[in-house]
């Protein structure tokens, strides 16, 4: 009986590991499968608008923001329309403290098309999530999991592992 108890466990915890790694990736893994990238479609709602699919151009993670005890991802698009142009920010718990393949407890966002003329294209609301799925002494690597937004110019979601470059702090241009 305690065999059979025994194997049970070991058959969970095995399990249990799979269906937590499925987030995890090393970057050798994702600089050999683009196909995993994040890429982010955004949906205007303009009429006869196709859909567009960009990805972010700079992109960082700081282990310390403006609050305490918070981390910040920044990143913007390479887009050079009012509708390809975005920035994203996301400020959550201490990057330090998390755990490989924790989802990020978000404590503020914000996304906003930089170059629209329009003074609602922005928002603080979100839908899906974002997790860690690699940390090493100089990078991050997050996994949006349907990660969605909305706001007047059109719907946004970004889907994919996202590598950037993990910082200690943004350093103000003029002190």
């Amino acid at each position: 009986m305690k065999r059979i108890i025994t194997q049970l466990a070991v058959l969970m915890v095995a399990i249990l590991a799979m269906s937590c790694s499925k987030d995890l990736i090393s970057p050798e893994e994702l600089f050999r499968d683009e196909s995993k990238v994040a890429k982010t479609t955004i949906h205007t709602k303009a009429n006869d608008a196709e859909d567009t699919v960009t990805a972010f151009r700079d992109k960082t993670v700081y282990r310390y923001s403006d609050t305490e005890g918070q981390s910040w991802f920044s990143g913007f698009s390479g887009g050079r329309m009012y509708y390809d142009a975005f920035m994203m920010s996301v400020y959550f718990d201490d990057v330090e403290r998390m755990r490989i393949g924790e989802k990020l407890n978000i404590r503020g966002f914000r996304f906003s098309f930089i170059f629209s003329s329009d003074s609602n294209a922005h928002t603080n609301k979100y839908s899906g999530s974002i997790t860690l799925a690699d940390r090493g002494d100089d990078y991050v690597i997050l996994r949006f999991n349907n990660f969605r937004c909305s706001c007047s110019l059109g719907d946004c979601a970004t889907d994919g592992y996202l590598y950037c470059q993990l910082k200690d702090k943004i350093i103000p241009i003029y002190e």
